[in-house]
């Protein structure tokens, strides 16, 4: 008999497993269709990928600020995988959008036990990764393939062993953490150290301790690196420097402070405690703890064990949290913290809570006439359904925040050039040349993160120094700024010269829409609106006839060298 359970439940598991697997890899083949052709790309590996062609081609990117940034933030376990994916033959961007998937299928896995740990439900498991994997895929960390997409894997992962109680594989999972995702073996460590000290109840052990000693240990060797490590694009910028750059108030490109406290607080992005994006089943967890106090009417609630750990995430989550916002930036953001905890621990709960409600309605509806049975199993099966069909009609809440290139003339032009060439230009197009066309840019708004100001100084002066050489009446300004970047080609637009145009970039338009006027960049910006409003002709505009070596659409490639000319032919001019 004992064995006959055993395999029943065996059976039960393995099959709600597989359903969670397979309902895993539906959500993703709905978002990811999205992702397919050849000029399609996530946002944000534009930043995070783009700079691994030259595992392909070792030539590429020479010199490029933007290129050697982004390489010298990458994980090491990160670019160790994706250089591991080109040596067998797929291209970096290829494997990014193969990446998602699989990461999701993983997180699945581990969410799955980890809930099974928690509460030997098998539906459950189910319901708690697929409330996950809404949540994830309504929003674009997991489907970016950055590091942070290695959260959700690796946390699921470090739960899963820290309730089986497997010291080493809990310390490998700490590790490779620090590999993909340093932030957070942080928050692991405070777990650690809270389920070794027995939070909430204070019931000290000897395992506990030990196991919590070991994974300590772990996680500073594996921090010791990044403490003694300097970034030649540092330092890192501070609180005062943040406050008074518009990047990081509203209109800007990192937008973090806000007037608003609830929101600041609460619901920033990069600044708030909850995660925005989520399905409403997510929230079903929060309603756990009230049924632990009713187990007479939830008596399925009285086989959850080991629930502190939940507790223990949330209270380390919270914590690193805060003492983000207490030494901002230096532990990068805030919301980082909070907003992927939640996600793995509410999608844990829920689907416990989920499980509790159904059997509580289950059990009495079977106990009712025939009419409360079919209407308790009618409440039943929507609840259920609820969670499992909710891909159906919630599609198109997905963000994959993919982009599609349409200048593909533009890349294929790019392509022919020299592979040290270096463009400019202020179009949005421009952000996808690295991507596209493997070739260096300027600057562009898209790679403009403000976090290391050895970095972002010099991105935010070359910005102000294009924008600037595009839009002014004087001509050696215009030649001073191509001979001190170094420029071979420039990209404008068949309108870039009229105002129209530049309240129809997004960026730019937004920029000097900010309330630090005297930030240089937005000075840059809106001095630039004005000129072009008092009928100030660019000296740009009247060249472009002459020195343009490509047309496609709208764009227009100018070579710089020709724009050079007459440059010299002024210097050589005989004086009165």
């Amino acid at each position: 008999m004992q064995f006959g359970a055993r395999r029943e439940t065996f059976f039960k598991t393995f099959v709600w497993l597989g359903l969670s697997v397979a309902l895993s890899l539906a959500m993703a083949s709905v978002a990811l269709h999205e992702g397919v052709g050849t000029y399609v790309v996530q946002d944000d590996a534009r930043q995070h990928v783009f700079w691994m062609q030259r595992f392909l081609d070792a030539e590429l990117f020479p010199n490029d600020l933007i290129a050697n940034y982004f390489q010298s933030v990458a994980p090491v376990g990160y670019t160790t995988l994706y250089r591991a994916a080109t040596a067998i033959g797929l291209e970096p961007f290829t494997f990014n959008k193969l990446l998602p998937p699989i990461l999701a299928v993983i997180t699945t896995a581990f969410g799955f036990g980890a809930t099974l740990q928690l509460f030997p439900v098998p539906f459950a498991g189910f319901g708690a990764t697929s409330i996950l994997n809404l949540s994830l895929w309504m929003k674009d960390d997991l489907v970016s393939g950055t590091p942070r997409a290695f959260v959700y894997p690796l946390l699921t992962a470090f739960l899963y062993f820290l309730l089986r109680r497997d010291i080493w594989m809990t310390a490998l999972s700490i590790v490779a953490t620090g590999l993909f995702y340093p932030q957070y073996v942080l928050v692991e460590t405070g777990v650690l150290v809270l389920n070794g000290v027995g939070f909430p109840k204070f019931r000290f052990d000897r395992t506990s301790i030990f196991f919590a000693l070991v994974g300590c240990l772990v996680a500073a060797l594996v921090l010791l690196p990044f403490l003694l490590a300097t970034n030649e694009f540092g330092p890192v910028v501070t609180l005062a420097q943040a406050k008074e750059s518009a990047d990081f108030h509203p209109k800007g490109r990192s937008a973090f402070f806000n007037p608003d406290p609830l929101y600041f607080w609460m619901g920033g992005d990069r600044s708030g405690f909850f995660p925005g994006r989520t399905p409403l089943a997510l929230w079903i967890g929060v309603l756990l703890p009230v049924w632990r106090l009713f187990p007479k009417v939830f008596p399925l609630v009285t086989r959850l064990r080991r629930s502190e750990v939940l507790l223990q995430l949330l209270v380390s989550a919270s914590a690193w949290f805060l003492l983000a916002h207490l030494f901002l930036f230096q532990l990068h953001l805030p919301s980082r913290y909070s907003h992927h905890s939640l996600r793995v621990l509410l999608s844990i709960a829920s689907g416990i809570a989920l499980a509790v409600l159904v059997d509580a309605i289950w059990r009495r509806a079977v106990k009712g006439n025939i009419v409360i049975k079919g209407l308790g199993g009618a409440i039943a099966l929507s609840l259920v359904l609820s969670v499992v069909a909710s891909p159906l009609w919630l599609h198109d809440a997905f963000k994959t925040a993919y982009n599609e290139g349409y200048a593909t003339g533009l890349y294929e032009f790019f392509k022919t050039t020299p592979k040290d060439s270096s463009i400019a230009g202020i179009d949005e197009e421009l952000n996808n040349i690295p991507t596209f066309s493997q070739r260096s840019i300027l600057t562009g708004l898209e790679y403009a993160i403000p976090y290391h100001t050895g970095y972002y100084s010099q991105l935010k002066q070359r910005t102000i120094d294009l924008i600037r050489a595009q839009y002014s009446s004087d001509p050696k300004l215009v030649w001073d700024f191509l001979r001190e970047y170094d420029i071979d080609y420039w990209v404008v637009d068949r309108n870039d010269f009229s105002i129209s145009y530049l309240k129809g970039n997004y960026w730019l338009d937004k920029i000097r829409k900010s309330q630090l006027s005297e930030d240089p960049l937005v000075r840059s910006i809106s001095e630039t609106f004005q000129n072009l409003e008092s009928g100030e002709v660019p000296v740009l505009s009247q060249w472009v006839d002459r020195c343009s070596i490509f047309e496609f659409d709208r764009f227009i490639v100018l070579e710089t060298r020709c724009l050079l000319e007459d440059d010299l032919t002024a210097e050589s001019a005989p004086r009165p």
